[in-house]
């Protein structure tokens, strides 16, 4: 165990301190042991008290609904909603001007008429499927054995692997993109995937980084609660800012910075997840507060967010980097 007061950041090194505490993984909630999140007042940066081994990583994954198993994600529930409910989604859908992540969004960015792209952490292959449907030659890296043979049958480039621990295959290769969606939260030495990502992106090349956006209302009002943290699959907790910080800090420069994810917090499963997380989280703890009504809270954070910055009203934030 780390020593507390050893705790540094590990994108400026400054100390870091306790911010908050969950009392449970909620996804396995029988296994009562808490989580310390520390955070870096300089780089806006959060992270996990202790890093884990990776088999202990391994064995956060070993669930049965992990959303990198399956092809597709359900709204679950959505057809059996109330006139609230649908007001609810109606009124944040018209004020969702998020940005799905879209390989046009780099085209002017590339120098090369044939791009080669590598996505690290592929989960399924959606992201592939764009990309390749853009005229890109695209490979994958996913240690999910069953995410994996889901995104072979777009593509046979896919290999086993992990941000920190490339293929030899990937290694031996040069790429001019290299994307990581909602992969760099989950990494135990975010220091070390950024030295990977440099080596195999060619001069002039591009990285996009897409992560859950800690600077948004959603996790600065309830943390741990928050869908997104999920803790303790994620290790790292980053803001737009943060995420800048750590690009400079290796040598790449930010070109475009992109926000997305309204509209789904304010959905029927998003409060279903919040209603799952909280009672794991009452179960676990030993304090014993009134359950809330989420819908009325999902409904006091949409008047809250709707006219708020970009930066504060999205649940997720994606840089654009040139090597």
């Amino acid at each position: 165990m780390n020593n507390n007061n050893s705790l540094r950041c590990p994108i400026c090194e400054a100390r870091v301190f306790p911010k908050f505490t969950v009392p449970c993984d909620y996804r396995k909630p029988n296994n009562s042991q808490d989580y310390k999140i520390y955070w870096c007042s300089e780089c806006d940066y959060g992270m996990t008290e202790n890093r884990p081994s990776k088999e202990e990583v391994e064995d956060f994954y070993d669930l049965d609904d992990y959303y990198t198993h399956n092809a597709a994600t359900s709204d679950v529930n959505e057809n059996k909603i109330s006139f609230l409910d649908r007001l609810r989604i109606h009124l944040s859908y018209l004020f969702d001007q998020g940005e799905d992540l879209d390989p046009g969004e780099v085209d002017t960015l590339l120098k090369t008429n044939k791009p080669r792209m590598c996505e690290i952490g592929c989960g399924n292959g959606k992201n592939l499927i764009k990309f390749q449907a853009s005229g890109y030659d695209v490979f994958g890296i996913e240690p999910d054995p069953a995410a994996r043979k889901m995104a072979q049958k777009i593509t046979p480039n896919i290999l086993s692997g992990t941000a920190e621990e490339l293929p030899q295959g990937i290694k031996n290769e040069k790429y001019d993109i290299v994307l990581m969606s909602h992969v760099l939260e989950h990494c135990i030495d975010i220091n070390k995937v950024m030295s990977n990502v440099k080596e195999i992106l060619n001069d002039g090349g591009v990285y996009i980084v897409e992560i859950p956006n800690c600077n948004s209302l959603g996790f600065q009002t309830y943390r741990g609660e928050w869908p997104w943290s999920d803790i303790p699959r994620h290790l790292n907790f980053f803001t737009g800012s943060s995420l800048d910080k750590i690009f400079k800090k290796h040598g790449f420069e930010t070109s475009f910075v992109k926000y997305q994810g309204f509209c789904r917090q304010f959905s029927n499963s998003w409060l279903k997840t919040e209603n799952e997380i909280w009672t794991a989280f009452y179960q676990c703890d030993i304090k014993k507060e009134k359950k809330p009504n989420f819908k009325t809270r999902a409904w006091k954070l949409l008047l809250k967010s709707i006219f708020m910055p970009n930066s504060v009203k999205y649940d997720s934030v994606r840089l654009i980097g040139v090597k």
